[in-house]
């Protein structure tokens, strides 16, 4: 009896252990990442001077935060933020040089999840983005709207505290903007468009409640 007494504890232990590293509820985390960048771009001068193309990209740390919230183990909503600016380099674009940068980006998610064990589990993420793209040297600032897909690995180190490792990739609308080059007295105005996106390698550590 004592040993049955004693294996129906265990079990019962590992049963509550299960449900707290698997619960439902509202999370909040950290992250840092290492985001690579890139605007492909082409522009189209002007009076039959032709045209030409070139790229803008960096590869550079940032970090945010990450609300959440989970219905299920195995689905969740969510919402992160990345309060910095992410300088994506410089660029030749048609003979001119070009440097952007990323800022006030944030997404919303949605997360499918697979359960591993009581402590891990694999997921899935499509999120929608948004950010402010600012180009030097093609004049104007535009807003970014893309859509992107993740998957990750997300693992329980006690019953509430987590860490999150993730790869992503984001592919936002075309943008545009004007490029003026000057040579011999003469100036060259170019329409500048392309497509950015973003990669990110992520570590991130939360608190789920």
């Amino acid at each position: 009896m004592n040993k049955i007494l004693k294996l129906s504890a265990i079990a019962l232990l590992a049963s509550s252990v299960s449900v707290m590293a698997q619960k439902t509820g509202t999370s909040i985390a950290v992250f840092g990442a290492i985001a690579g960048a890139e605007v492909d771009a082409s522009g189209n001068a002007g009076s039959g001077n032709g045209s030409g193309s070139g790229s803008v990209g960096k590869v550079t740390p940032i970090a945010g935060f990450d609300i959440g919230y989970n219905f299920t183990p195995n689905f969740a909503i969510g919402a992160t933020y990345i309060p910095m600016d992410a300088k994506i380099g410089t660029g030749r674009i048609d003979g001119g040089s070009v440097t952007g940068e990323l800022k006030d980006h944030y997404t919303i998610y949605v997360e499918p999840a697979f359960v591993i064990n009581k402590d891990a589990s694999l997921y899935g993420r499509l999120q929608y983005a948004h950010a402010d793209m600012t180009l030097t040297g093609a004049t104007g600032s535009n807003k970014l709207e893309g859509w992107g897909v993740g998957v990750g690995l997300k693992t329980f180190l006690n019953a509430n505290t987590f860490v999150r490792a993730e790869a992503n990739y984001t592919e936002y609308d075309k943008i545009a903007g004007t490029n003026v080059t000057t040579s011999g007295g003469a100036s060259t105005t170019t329409t500048v468009s392309g497509t950015p996106y973003l990669a990110q390698g992520i570590i991130s550590i939360g608190y789920q409640f």
